[in-house]
């Protein structure tokens, strides 16, 4: 019974569909340097200093990992993060975090040890700003979904207002991309609609539906997109990463139910890094999961 158990350990997560496997490399979770790891809110890979940050929010801490994903340290601002989520480190190495309990978002430059919330001058409806995920383009721009107003804001390196890109009321944004050409991509999770703008915010591609197929969509809520352009969507309920190629077509899926390395329970967000290594955040296991 012993040996059949290992087994099971050790079998790669295949993507169905496609020719060549997606196999677990490695999963972060509770040890014994990190302690008990909570509730994760968000998850990005700074490619200047190649390494892997996630926040704990059950633990208000942001937690740093080298480019070979061993624990480097905890950064645990008091009483300045009450509920971490989508994190960025931007160009001049200061950290931007979502706090929804807040409805704000905190920044932490770590060098001068001051921590202070994103200015919105100039903003239009500040007021009823609630910011949920955030993106980076490779000119250090900010992409920010706004809630409250169903919008995107792009903040510039330096951390101003720029402009309100993509606008629409009917549409919730639950997550948000930029690949490296500065193309847009959004998720609604609601409509179970993936969305690709150009930088001018004009729609260039939609796809996907709710439904119980393959290639349909039960409860999305995050995206990223590879290299190659292909977009890989988190279905939370079926606790699978669908993939699509850059004009919407269904490919493949991966990964399955259960608690054993490579399997998802609830996954809750997913990011891409530049050499296409696939981090998600598999929320009821307390982990991230990096898929090669």
């Amino acid at each position: 019974m012993v040996f059949n158990v290992f087994l099971l350990l050790i079998v790669p997560i295949k993507a169905y569909g496609k020719k060549d496997a997606i196999n677990i490399f490695t999963t972060l979770g509770s040890n014994q340097d990190v302690g008990i790891l909570g509730l994760i809110g968000g998850v990005f890979f700074d490619e200047i200093k190649k390494r892997l940050y996630i926040t704990d929010s059950s633990n208000c801490r942001i937690l740093s990992y080298d480019s070979e994903f061993n624990y480097l340290s905890a950064l645990h601002p008091k009483d300045d993060l009450k509920n971490p989520t989508s994190i960025l480190r931007v160009i001049d190495g200061k950290f931007l975090v979502v706090d929804p309990a807040k409805r704000s978002i905190v920044v932490i430059d770590v060098a001068q040890k001051l921590i202070n919330l994103l200015d919105l001058s100039g903003v239009p409806d500040s007021a009823a700003f609630n910011p949920g995920r955030m993106a980076i383009d490779s000119d250090g721009n900010i992409y920010i979904t706004d809630r409250a107003n169903n919008r995107i804001l792009i903040f510039n390196s330096n951390l101003k207002f720029n402009k309100e890109v993509i606008k629409d009321s009917k549409i919730r944004f639950n997550d948000i991309k930029v690949d490296r050409q500065g193309y847009i991509y959004t998720l609604s999770t609601v409509e179970g609609i993936a969305r690709k703008y150009d930088k001018s915010g004009k729609k260039i591609l939609e796809f996907g539906s709710r439904g119980k197929g393959r290639d349909k969509f039960s409860f999305p809520v995050s995206l990223a997109v590879d290299n190659q352009g292909l977009i890989y969507i988190v279905d939370q309920h079926k606790n699978k990463i669908l993939v699509f190629d850059r004009k919407g077509k269904f490919l493949f899926n991966f990964s399955r139910t259960g608690w054993i390395e490579g399997c998802l329970a609830t996954p809750s967000y997913i990011f891409i890094n530049s050499s296409d290594t696939i981090f998600v955040v598999d929320r009821d296991n307390s982990r991230v999961s990096i898929f090669k």
